[in-house]
């Protein structure tokens, strides 16, 4: 009898350990990340569209974000990923849009059958657009604004699938890296309803060539909300080179908007050249001109836009930073080829001065 449940105690040690063993290791499996940025600072200009010439600024280089990504390793090289991420002000502390307004997706991939990824995402066109824009697509004074502003994001409540032209609602993509090339595409399902407008469709596709030459090749077509027409639609090609401490970008953005029956309401080029100097390992310079004009507009639309930045990193996580941008804008410029958020007044030369701390977590 005392044998017997000995042995009976001993196999529900073994099973116990086992148990143990497993839940360990499927903990092991699972990893779950919280990250952001907190991105405050000073900001003055003249000039200006907005009232508030001087401010305390919320994203200067960086967007202040955070969020919780993470992944499951379901073995056979077969990983679940999903990530949650939002988007607040730091000067204020309230949230910019929903909860989780720039990502809020799952996906699944594999080292060599690439990735899937469903829900709320960054367009594969705009990350292509980021890898040769002059600024790296800084939060303010870059490409950024651009793309936005020519991505049908002014005609909001025709654009309901593409927010700001960076991410994409009811999106599904697939990602690949076939060596130094990255190749991407992602489609917004239009979900079209009798109601009302929930959304037109969004194509994106961006590829990417990375190595001491970089190259970049993006594009981006959305249609208006309830219909198959197109909307907007825009590409851009770009080229980076670096050697040794200096990095030099080209690029080009193409934007053209449609109005309601088709016709081109828009033809906005802009023309990017910027340069890195890197002068210390903890320390960037940063020069950077734009060029953009919207050949529909009978009046000169031209803006020109001349960057100067200075990024120096006290640690791999806080990063002082000032930049200082020069934009002269004719008579009919408008927002769809300005740098600046929010635009400067037409007819007009603006001087903005923005000087910031980033911290990453």
């Amino acid at each position: 009898m005392r044998n017997t449940m000995k042995h009976s105690m001993q196999k529900k040690l073994v099973a116990v350990v086992a148990l143990a063993l497993v839940s360990g290791a499927a903990l092991a499996q699972s990893t779950v990340t919280i990250y952001g940025n907190i991105d405050s600072g000073l900001l003055t200009g003249n000039n200006v569209q907005t009232t508030n010439t001087t401010q305390l600024y919320n994203g200067g280089i960086s967007p202040s974000i955070w969020g919780f990504r993470g992944s499951e390793d379901l073995g056979g090289g077969l990983k679940a990923n999903f990530n949650l991420e939002s988007h607040f002000s730091a000067d204020t502390g309230a949230g910019v849009g929903g909860m989780f307004r720039r990502q809020a997706n799952v996906g699944l991939s594999s080292a060599s059958m690439g990735t899937v990824t469903l829900g709320v995402q960054y367009s594969p066109a705009v990350l292509a657009f980021a890898a040769t824009d002059p600024r790296g697509l800084r939060e303010n004074f870059s490409g950024l604004y651009p793309w936005a502003y020519n991505s049908g994001a002014l005609n909001a409540a025709n654009s309901t699938n593409s927010d700001v032209g960076v991410f994409l609602h009811n999106a599904i993509s697939y990602s690949n890296a076939l060596g130094p090339v990255n190749l991407a595409v992602g489609y917004s399902v239009a979900e079209n309803s009798a109601t009302g407008p929930t959304g037109g469709a969004v194509l994106a596709l961006g590829a990417t060539y990375s190595g001491p030459l970089s190259v970049s090749a993006a594009y981006q077509k959305a249609d208006y909300a309830n219909s198959s027409n197109e909307l907007s639609s825009m590409y851009s090609l770009g080229v980076g080179y670096a050697m040794g401490a200096l990095t030099g970008k080209v690029n080009y953005l193409k934007g053209r908007e449609k109005d309601a029956t088709g016709v081109d309401a828009t033809d906005v080029g802009i023309l990017g050249l910027g340069l890195d100097w890197r002068l210390a390992e903890n320390n960037t310079v940063m020069v950077a001109a734009y060029a953009g004009e919207d050949k529909k507009s009978v009046a000169s639309s031209k803006t020109t836009s001349f960057i100067l930045s200075d990024e120096y990193a006290l640690s791999k996580r806080t990063t002082l930073y000032g930049q200082v941008a020069f934009v002269n804008a004719d008579t009919a410029a408008g927002l769809r080829t300005s740098i600046v958020a929010g635009g400067t007044l037409a007819d007009k030369n603006a001087t903005l001065f923005n000087v910031g701390v980033k911290h990453s977590f």
